[in-house]
């Protein structure tokens, strides 16, 4: 139903209605109101209907504060308190089992990248100087007994009270994360001062060089501005600093800003689209689901998503095999996940049992399931790979502030891929996850699978 051309014929019913009934009431001694609007009400019998709308700037100014002035939610201000409001005022026919997709602004007060981790980064070559052959740290072989050795190679010239952050890979219990430490050069021996677990990205500080290559008035102050703005000025910058990053590569940059009072450090996301570095917005368009119950509108906190290119390409990079002896970057052994094909390469022959050029499998566990047990172990040990683990580490990725309610509902993810198997059969399974536990990261728990053939 085209609800736009709803709208419009019954507000006309309604005029040509009060029009008739307005001479009539000439002739009434009783209260003409109450039966008008009697007779109004009835014209239009409540039904029920799914609905999709993106507030308008309206809206946003209704509610006044904080979400007028940047016509967006945020995180203590959400939409869920405002919007069944908002969706009873604009559609007063609807009822019970009506549901609405409900589009809005979101302001992020605190995105991720700002934890980003900004310093030294370990290189292999830093690892096997370091005798540390895994290329990370663990609790029994901590970096602050060995970092020291490094800065002292590093950095012959520092001076008292200097301090630097250093980046390194660190395994516990089973997963390996990103942390940063805190140097201190005191009494000529570095100390550590303070240690950041998990960080979730190596960022890139620009230097007084990177400026330079601006000239102008970015050159003289080194900084950036509303006259020479960032927004502009970085994606430049990130496009010859790394001429051969790939489609959907991130990178958060430190830099230098002057908001026309004093000069503050900045930091921003770009991504890159294949042909441009683009600026993150810390304002995000969001949608939501609302149903109508018996207490009217209310916020349904189901989340319904299908994997893209991103998401693959996340599993990629955290798969714990990797892409072995392939030329490309684009496909982990471990999950299956393939980026270009946006998918889960299941298929035994023609992918997973690749052998490496010393005769052993790119995936030495799967390889001896398929000797012991055969194909059809192979691929039940495939699909609990990506069910049970890697689209768990996903929805932790993607949802790191996961509760397991919200306004006091109960909140199920439904997962969409897809997986390509031998004889190019495509399946598109949906996986139902709840919440067990908020934290860091939050825990995910797998409660139903369902899987279709094209």
């Amino acid at each position: 139903m085209n609800f736009k051309r709803f709208d419009i014929m019954n507000n006309l019913n309604k005029i040509s209605l009060l029009l008739a009934l307005s001479a009539a009431f000439l002739f009434q001694a009783c209260d003409p109101n109450e039966d008008l609007y009697e007779k109004m009400d009835a014209d239009i019998p409540p039904h029920s209907e799914n609905i999709e709308y993106t507030l308008t700037a309206t809206d946003y100014n209704r509610i006044g504060g904080v979400v007028a002035d940047y016509h967006a939610f945020n995180d203590t201000l959400p939409a869920m308190d405002h919007v069944p409001d908002i969706l009873a005022n604009r559609y007063v026919t609807l009822s019970y089992g009506s549901a609405a997709n409900v589009t809005f602004n979101h302001l992020m007060l605190h995105p991720d990248w700002l934890d980003a981790g900004f310093g030294y980064e370990l290189t292999d070559e830093d690892y096997a100087f370091l005798g540390i052959p895994a290329g990370y740290f663990t609790p029994e072989v901590p970096a602050y007994q060995y970092v020291p050795d490094l800065l002292d190679r590093h950095y012959p010239d520092a001076e008292e009270e200097d301090q630097l952050q250093i980046i390194y890979a660190y395994e516990l219990e089973g997963d390996v994360v990103t942390n940063e430490d805190t140097y201190e050069l005191t009494e000529g021996e570095w100390s550590l001062v303070e240690t950041r677990e998990n960080v979730p990205y190596v960022g890139y500080e620009m230097t007084p060089e990177d400026y330079d290559h601006f000239g102008g008035s970015v050159a003289s102050f080194n900084n950036l501005s509303e006259d020479d703005p960032p927004e502009v000025l970085i994606p430049v910058f990130l496009k010859n600093k790394f001429p051969m990053a790939l489609p959907d590569a991130e990178k958060v940059i430190k830099y230098r800003y002057f908001d026309g009072s004093q000069t503050v450090d900045q930091i921003d996301k770009f991504i890159f689209d294949g042909l441009r570095w683009e600026m993150i917005p810390y304002i995000q368009e969001r949608t939501e689901q609302y149903i109508f119950g018996d207490a009217g509108w209310a916020f349904d906190p189901t989340v319904i998503f299908t994997l893209d290119r991103q998401d693959y390409q996340y599993l990629v990079d955290i798969d714990p095999i990797g892409h072995q002896e392939l030329q490309w970057d684009d496909f982990g052994y471990y999950y299956g996940a393939s980026v270009f094909y946006q998918n889960f390469d299941i298929r035994i022959i023609g992918r997973r049992l690749d052998k490496l050029e010393n005769d052993e499998y790119a995936d030495p566990e799967l390889g001896e399931i398929y000797e012991n047990e055969g194909t059809d172990a192979v691929m039940d040990e495939m699909i609990r790979r990506i069910k049970e683990e890697g689209i768990i580490k996903l929805l932790q990725h993607n949802y790191p502030d996961a509760q397991p309610q919200l306004g006091g509902l109960d909140v199920h993810y439904f997962v969409r891929f897809e997986t390509f198997a031998d004889n190019w059969v495509r399946r598109f399974p949906e996986a139902e996850y709840i919440v067990t536990e908020a934290g860091d990261p939050p825990q995910f728990e797998l409660v139903n699978f369902i899987e279709t053939i094209d």
